[in-house]
């Protein structure tokens, strides 16, 4: 009889995923993806204007791990009047020399867990650190998760922590478990405040900038994670035309999404830098405002999961068809 695929619930996955072994296998990742070994090809989107919502998938296949995925995503704007989470997801990870079906997984923690990780990753390339406050401007899952990555990062003095819509209780609130995920102090503030930090990491899903680049210090390491609509932004352009560094983790996509702005941007636009190349490079310490825009790629996700499945294996997880 052939075996089912392991159904991973997200408490599953989150009790599998180990944080500092996430960056380390995200580096590797990024590494093979530098040197051409990983096949990623951009996500299948179809948009639906009238519901605010789009459907993606995300594949991928990763010969050093021997394993493929596909991640099938739905992101609806207007879910929180429905009482109702934007993001839905799952992931199908597949052994790649046979082609069955080993898992599937809750996505929620594993997007969260990557994309923080991800963000940790291109921070410390940018660096150094230009200090030890790091603001947050979005109150809800990917808050949680980049305030606990950051802080595994070390050089984390305090959190300061925004409503994008500008909501004080909810900002204290959210800061209450901003504390308790990274260990670290927090406080609430707006979302100017925030926006002064040494680090700033948007998390939000505006669909308009946060706001003004004057805000930012001028030593800034600025971070984006949050817009999932075509063409949407949570950075005022100026910040991002007058950087000192632009990386994304899929430069072609950051191109594609910034393509009607490319004549306001100027030489910005054209010297944007892709995060694998980057950490595959020598290290390039520089200064000034630097911003990363993060997309999300499905290498991320197949990293994530190949965590889940060893873990899983080594604790003896019942009916895991592993080879």
């Amino acid at each position: 009889m052939t075996e089912r695929p392991v159904w991973f619930s997200r408490a599953e996955v989150e009790a599998l995923l180990d944080p500092l072994a996430l960056l380390e296998r995200l580096r590797s990742a990024f590494l093979d993806v530098a040197a051409g070994t990983v096949s990623d090809p951009r996500p299948l989107r179809i948009d639906a204007p009238e519901h605010a919502a789009n459907y993606v998938g995300f594949p991928c296949y990763w010969p050093a791990a021997g394993l493929a995925c596909v991640k099938v995503l739905s992101g609806a704007e207007r879910n929180p009047e429905r009482g109702l989470p934007i993001i839905d997801a799952v992931l199908v990870v597949m052994d790649a020399p046979t082609g069955r079906i080993l898992a599937i997984m809750d996505a929620a923690a594993i997007t969260a867990a990557r994309t923080a990780a991800v963000t940790a990753l291109a921070v410390a390339a940018l660096g150094p650190a230009p200090g030890g406050r790091v603001g947050l401007i979005g109150t809800g899952v990917q808050m949680e998760a980049h305030a606990r990555f950051l802080a595994l990062q070390g050089g984390v003095d305090e959190f300061i922590v925004a409503s994008a819509g500008e909501d004080l209780p909810r900002a204290k609130a959210a800061a209450l478990r901003v504390a308790e995920a990274s260990g670290r102090p927090a406080r609430a503030g707006s979302r100017r405040d925030a926006a002064g930090a040494d680090v700033v990491v948007l998390t939000s899903v505006s669909t308009a900038p946060l706001f003004v680049a004057e805000a930012t210090a001028p030593h800034a390491i600025v971070a984006s994670v949050g817009p999932f609509l075509p063409h949407a932004t949570e950075l005022d352009e100026r910040l991002v035309w007058s950087a000192s560094r632009l990386v994304s983790d899929r430069r072609d996509r950051f191109l594609d999404q910034w393509r009607t702005a490319a004549d306001r941007l100027g030489p910005a636009y054209g010297r944007v830098e892709d995060l694998p190349a980057l950490l595959a490079g020598p290290a390039t310490p520089s200064t000034g405002v630097r911003v990363f825009l993060s997309d999300g790629r499905a290498i991320e996700d197949l990293a994530a999961a190949a965590l889940v499945l060893e873990a899983a294996r080594e604790r003896g997880v019942p009916g895991l068809a592993l080879p």
